[in-house]
């Protein structure tokens, strides 16, 4: 019923220009001999009995006080369009006129809905018309839904790739999901979710994608979640977290394949701070030296000291080295910035000197998609 609705006001709508350009009254009329249109206001919402007698007797065209009736049948619908006209031009200006028809009449196209969801998530549309053209392409505004950005290092270099066609195989009884290319490495991938879905749901989901793009087709791929969204005005909320988790994930974490935006930890307050007190922060912290100035065998032993949470005896396992090696790497590190990586505060502002260096790599286009 709503359908119909919609589709009734999209005719109206495009018989309505029309008006500017025919001088004589047209319009159209329901099946039932109901004046939905007419370029005479007075004559609409009437019942004309001319249309209901000519669909009745299956009469094609005919001519009737002054006006030049035309019926239009499809598998689907039945209506008639007139025009105050009896000249022999008439009949192709009817004509004319149920081309116009006809394409309101036409349902929404894939490329439609997906031009309005990209519009959507890039806040090119205003709020008060997102409820209104989602309905007017029959996408739903209160399903679950959650965005996924996915990147693909070396997707441009595998000749015929298509990424959109591999998660809809993955998904292939999901008619309501919406794929977006950004570029030849990035898509958006939109996932329509059961009700009450959470952020576990959403992960399992891109474990999925992930899986199955390293088992099938041995690609490397990282995946940024966003929200959870029930309602379609969030989705351009849920895009813009799925990015950031992308983004924010690729330069902290390059080893974690999938990232949520609300388990970014420290690395979402670095993003967020100014490139300039990130730069005084190192300059603090690492004084007269720079962190490129350590070894690559002094950041492998901090990074696995980490990993083991400041336990000497393991991290000298792992490393499988001498636990007195070990300590005198790390009084190293303590001789040449004063940080004794064994004191929990000491340890946790070199991780942060650690990830502040990695972002200010980033800015400076060190570390790029």
């Amino acid at each position: 019923m709503r359908y119909c609705v919609m589709m009734t006001q999209k005719v109206i709508d495009v018989l309505e220009q029309a008006k500017d350009i025919i001088d004589d009254e047209f319009g159209y009329i329901e099946a039932d001999g109901r004046v939905i249109y007419s370029s005479n206001p007075l004559s609409q919402n009437r019942i004309n009995t001319v249309a209901i007698d000519m669909i009745k007797t299956d009469t094609d065209l005919e001519i009737f006080e002054g006006r030049t009736y035309k019926v239009y049948r499809s598998q689907t619908d039945t209506y008639v369009l007139y025009i105050n006209n009896t000249e022999p031009h008439a009949e192709k200006l009817l004509d004319m006129l149920n081309l116009v028809v006809m394409k309101a009449k036409e349902p929404a196209s894939a490329y439609d809905k997906k031009l309005f969801i990209k519009n959507l998530l890039y806040d090119n549309i205003l709020p008060g018309e997102i409820y209104t053209k989602a309905r007017e392409l029959h996408i739903a505004t209160g399903a679950t839904r959650v965005v996924f950005a996915i990147y693909i290092p070396n997707a441009k270099e595998i000749k015929d790739l298509n990424i959109g066609e591999i998660l809809t195989s993955i998904f292939p009884k999901s008619t309501k999901d919406f794929i977006i290319q950004l570029d030849n490495n990035i898509l958006v991938f939109i996932k329509e979710l059961k009700p009450g879905s959470n952020d576990e749901d959403a992960y399992k989901v891109a474990r999925i994608i992930l899986d199955t793009l390293n088992s099938e087709l041995l690609l490397k791929a990282y995946i940024g979640i966003g929200s959870v969204v029930d309602d379609i005005k969030e989705l351009s909320m849920s895009y813009k977290e799925a990015e950031a988790a992308l983004k924010i994930g690729y330069i902290f974490e390059k080893d974690k394949y999938i990232v949520s935006y609300h388990k970014l930890g420290l690395g979402r307050l670095i993003y967020q701070m100014p490139t300039k007190l990130c730069e005084m922060f190192l300059e603090e912290v690492f004084k007269d030296v720079k962190l490129s100035d350590f070894d690559p065998e002094l950041i492998q032993t901090v990074e696995m000291f980490f990993e083991c949470n400041l336990n000497v005896s393991e991290t000298a396992r792992q490393l499988y080295i001498h636990r007195n090696t070990l300590v005198y790497r790390l009084d190293k590190i303590e001789r040449m910035i004063g940080l004794d990586l064994r004191k929990f505060e000491d340890a946790i502002i070199f991780k942060m000197a650690m990830l502040v260096n990695q972002y200010l790599e980033y800015t400076k286009g060190n570390i790029t998609f």
